[in-house]
């Protein structure tokens, strides 16, 4: 189809399910400590939400949070030391910082897309398989 895409249709009234009880997996004892772990929770989180996490999938993610580690430390520096350097002679040179973060970005939207975290990808990605699934009749109303 060419063209611009037809807007969405209202999708309605949206149900806001209950919470699940669900425990998050520990994270593997290679990854780093701090926002990588942060991430971890996370991530891992909503790949159960979504039924798509699995233990086939964990050198994945921690790929992907210490990527996303790396983007969010690399910007940091990027905004406190901004694009350009200063050197000691008086000239400037691009701040290394800059390609870091764009290096981890794209390795960061890579890993996403492969575990289902990008909208694109989201519908094409299947569930797993051997992961915590809610029971049915805790949604449903009772003598339906």
């Amino acid at each position: 189809m060419r063209g611009a895409k037809p807007p969405p249709k209202p999708m309605g009234e949206l149900l806001i399910l209950p919470s699940t009880n669900m425990r998050v997996p520990d994270p593997p004892r290679t990854l780093p400590e701090g926002l990588p772990q942060e991430c971890w929770q996370d991530v891992v989180r909503e790949l159960m939400l979504r039924n798509l996490y699995d233990s086939d999938c964990r050198d994945m993610v921690e790929a992907y949070c210490i990527q996303r580690a790396r983007f969010i430390e690399a910007n940091e520096e990027v905004h406190k030391h901004g694009l350009l350097i200063k050197m000691k002679g008086g000239s400037q040179r691009s701040n290394p910082y800059v390609s870091l973060s764009n290096q981890a970005y794209d390795r960061m939207v890579k890993l996403g897309a492969e575990l289902g975290l990008t909208p694109v990808r989201r519908g094409r990605v299947k569930g797993a398989a051997n992961t915590f699934q809610a029971p049915a009749s805790k949604f449903l109303k009772s003598g339906v």
